[in-house]
């Protein structure tokens, strides 16, 4: 119980500090202030992509300048990230399905 109060106490003073850094006084100020901040937060995660493309860019131009055939070489070869991998027997099931249905086709053109 004890725990609980001191949990809302802090709450309510990070509310109450957070209202008079935005200078809000009503619902409508602060859904006002949430979509400003929210609009930010998109233009940051805009110019961070951008960044990203432009480094990667500048990456391979100098890669392509300085070794073309590396450069080539990696175009070839990307390098796929899979998070979750399939396990062998899934693989396995997966596969051996797809052959089943080709050898059943199969023996059905032919007989």
């Amino acid at each position: 119980m004890e725990i609980q109060r001191d949990d809302r106490k802090v709450t309510n003073i990070k509310r109450t500090r957070l209202l008079k850094k935005y200078n809000i006084e009503t619902k409508e100020s602060l859904d006002q202030r949430i979509e400003e901040l929210k609009q930010k937060v998109s233009t940051k995660t805009q110019r961070l992509s951008r960044y990203k493309k432009r480094q990667t860019q500048y990456y391979q131009n100098k890669l392509f300048r300085t070794d073309g055939k590396k450069f080539y070489n990696r175009l070839r070869q990307p390098n796929p990230k899979v998070k979750n991998a399939p396990g062998k027997e899934e693989v396995q099931n997966f596969w051996r399905e797809i052959y089943e249905k080709k050898f059943h086709i199969m023996k059905k053109r032919a007989g």
